[in-house]
């Protein structure tokens, strides 16, 4: 039963209704803001490429004529906020063919300008078709987008340096042209990676925060979604014997799939005797299960009080969440519960626990986790170059009612380290 337990442990996925939940928060909640400050970056970018055009449309010679290059931009973003309105999730296919689109002013624009940069005449409308891809990196993604805006870059560069003979020192223009085009499409997909990560992060923790409230020994979502889906085939089964679609005695196949449900419910069962919060919050977690291991066979870390609970669940989030060098080990918790035996009355308790973590040094450790852990009980701190050992000794009440809600999350406290 317990290599069953650890297998669906290791299988477990959000359930959909939490991952819709997540994104739907993640659209609605700072995601559109970000959003509409790219594309407002995107038209002022835009806008002062056609004043700088502006500055020099004198410099073009006769049947040199830049405007067409910018008719057929402005033809293409019509379309594109056209093609937006009208269905809010467009199709690849639009996308592709409006990237594909943008060739014809990236082409008109590099007709109308060569053997012009010595006189400082550079392409407008080129590197604004570039800019333009700003905000579908809050879409669909990052790296169409840059590979899009970086060929239209190592053109403009091409060029520009296919033109030094003539040029001079007005190459220099060109290839900053160049990186005008690229440069300001790396910077917001960059930002879209870094937000997305920042609020997923904020989400999982927010999800995981329930259960601080639950009571000692209580189901998470993983054992509700097995739960539900248990019922369901239980009741399924039930109803197909009670009218007479099923035999009795049961057939093979139906015995046997008694059998498997009748094992799955005493499994859980089982588990649920010592499968506390702190199981759940880890398990749930898309952050902290792939980086922390419980070990709390008693399920004695159900007696921890709300402050104590979110105290140890914020230290295990910043714990787990450090970032390390790619070419580091990973950081891997190890959490061990026990039940001192010292200071142990009926009304009294002291839990031992211990927070193994490997692969990162103390000095890089955020200074928060230790005021989280100040609000758990005291604690002793054993270092190593590269592991870290803490020691908590945490006063609980065993008659302590079931956690009724969840505490607010202390802003101060003092190190204890």
């Amino acid at each position: 039963m317990s290599q069953l337990h650890n297998t669906i442990e290791r299988s477990f996925r959000r359930p959909a209704r939490s991952a819709r939940a997540a994104v739907d928060m993640r659209d609605r909640h700072g995601g559109r803001r970000m959003s509409a400050g790219i594309t407002i970056a995107a038209a002022v970018l835009v806008l002062a490429q056609l004043l700088h055009l502006v500055s020099f449309a004198s410099a073009f010679p006769a049947g040199r004529d830049p405007w067409p290059a910018w008719a057929a931009l402005g033809g293409i973003l019509a379309a594109g906020v056209v093609c937006r309105l009208i269905t809010p999730v467009m199709p690849g296919w639009v996308y592709l063919a409006l990237f594909t689109a943008l060739a014809v002013p990236v082409g008109l624009d590099v007709v109308a300008t060569w053997g012009l940069l010595h006189l400082g005449v550079t392409p407008t409308a080129a590197p604004a078709a570039a800019t333009v891809l700003m905000p579908v990196t809050t879409l669909r993604g990052r790296r169409i987008p840059i590979a899009v805006a970086s060929s239209i870059g190592g053109v403009i560069a091409l060029l520009s340096l296919a033109q030094l003979p003539g040029a001079g020192a007005h190459v220099v223009e060109g290839l900053a042209i160049a990186v005008w085009a690229v440069l300001p499409v790396v910077v917001s997909a960059v930002a879209v990676v870094g937000f997305r990560r920042l609020v997923g992060r904020e989400l999982d923790l927010s999800l995981v925060q329930s259960t601080v409230a639950t009571p000692r020994s209580a189901v998470g979502m993983r054992a509700s979604e097995e739960l539900a889906r248990l019922d369901f085939d239980a009741e399924s089964l039930l109803e197909d014997v009670g009218s007479g679609r099923l035999p009795i005695p049961l057939p093979a196949d139906s015995a046997l799939r008694a059998g498997q449900l009748a094992a799955k419910l005493r499994v859980r069962l089982i588990e649920g005797r010592t499968d506390t919060w702190l199981r759940h919050a880890v398990t749930e977690s898309a952050y902290l299960s792939r980086r922390v291991t419980v070990d709390d066979p008693d399920g004695v870390a159900g007696l921890l009080s709300p402050t104590q609970r979110d105290g140890l669940l914020l230290a295990l989030w910043l714990l787990a969440g450090e970032r390390r060098p790619r070419h580091s080990s990973a950081v891997a918790v190890v959490v061990r519960v026990r039940t001192d035996a010292l200071d142990h009355d009926d009304s009294v308790a002291v839990l031992a626990i211990e927070i193994e973590v490997s692969g990162v040094a103390r000095r890089h450790l955020d200074p928060a986790m230790w005021d989280a852990l100040g609000n758990v009980g005291g604690h002793e701190v054993v270092s190593g170059s590269e592991s870290i050992l803490i020691e908590l000794v945490c006063p609980v009440d065993p008659n302590a009612p079931a956690v009724a809600s969840a505490p607010r999350r202390p802003n101060e406290g003092k190190m204890n380290a």
